[in-house]
């Protein structure tokens, strides 16, 4: 099935809290090689409305401050996606617009992740029609491409069935000078069956993943609008051949499985890549993923894709 691609993380957001188990550098020297904008000048401030410094992704929870060490954006067909994390922990958001303003819990995607197995969701179970919060888009800088905001939102446990488990309250969320990527729709195709059906996604995503104590690897994303998603983390030193899926930590290839909230990793498998170029790859696969809190697992069959790389 051909779909359309989008450079982008946020949907990918929970696959990576597992293919990215490990901290990242010290949050100075991540800002200094991965956040800051080289091209920008001047200061930026704590109120999401910088044009100029160093980024920043912090929100406020459980009485500390919380404080990304990487976080990236894209801007494209008609969306906006955020995402901030600190090791096996992140937030990500996707909003139904492109400009600045402000955009409600309730029609757009809030979400944390306080490690690879868990999340929490913007939306009220017992009162759904009710927005659980908000995020600001205060600047655009289409020169720089950065982009700043403010957000606050109550995080639900995304398990709806259950109830013992308390929200969390996250205020004072800024981010400021988080650099951004606008990319032109191209189209790419992704198959895969669970358990005997087809898996209809909405989007591919295809993007970098460069985290300390993984090798650079692609991510391929493939993602339902209700954010179901089939991840794929592929070492980008593979060449055509044929590669074992060992398990969810493996360095140079492992898989996740989002279902309504519900995180699949892999445990064993194969993927075939049968053309690679600089520019495009494709390949086969067959996973077995399996949730490690209740041991269910899944079978992702007959797949295949056919992708441009970044």
């Amino acid at each position: 099935m051909k779909k359309t691609k989008l450079l982008s993380k946020i949907i990918f957001v929970f696959a990576l809290l597992i293919l990215v188990s490990c901290d990242n550098e010290p949050v100075d020297a991540t800002l200094a090689s991965q956040l800051n904008n080289p091209t920008n000048t001047g200061g930026g401030n704590n109120n999401g409305g910088g044009t100029g410094g160093a980024a920043v992704f912090k929100a406020d929870f459980g009485g500390q401050t919380w404080v990304a060490t990487s976080a990236t954006a894209n801007i494209y067909n008609g969306q906006i996606e955020l995402v901030g994390l600190k090791g096996a922990e992140g937030f990500g958001f996707s909003l139904t617009g492109t400009t600045a303003g402000t955009y409600n819990a309730l029609n757009n995607t809030f979400a944390y992740a306080p490690n690879a197995n868990d999340s929490y969701l913007g939306i009220n179970p017992t009162s759904p029609t009710v927005s659980a919060g908000s995020l600001t888009i205060t600047t655009i800088d289409t020169v720089n491409h950065t982009i700043s905001g403010t957000f606050a939102f109550t995080g639900y446990w995304s398990d709806f069935s259950v109830t013992n488990i308390s929200p969390i309250v996250f205020t004072n969320g800024v981010f400021t000078n988080i650099p951004y990527t606008s990319q032109n729709t191209v189209t790419d195709s992704f198959y895969a069956q669970v358990d005997g059906n087809e898996f209809v996604e909405d989007h591919i995503d295809v993007s970098d993943i460069i985290s300390t104590g993984f090798p650079d690897s692609y991510s391929i994303a493939a993602s339902k609008t209700n954010g179901d998603t089939i991840g794929i983390r592929i070492s980008q030193a593979l060449p055509v051949g044929t590669y074992q899926f060992t398990g969810p930590l493996a360095l140079d290839l492992s898989a996740s499985y989002l279902l309504g909230g519900v995180l699949y990793n892999s445990e064993s498998g194969s993927l075939t890549i049968t053309s690679k170029t600089a520019t495009h790859m494709e390949g086969t696969f067959s996973i077995i993923v399996k949730n490690y809190t209740t041991n269910d697992t899944k079978t992702i069959s007959n797949g295949a894709f056919s992708v441009d790389l970044p």
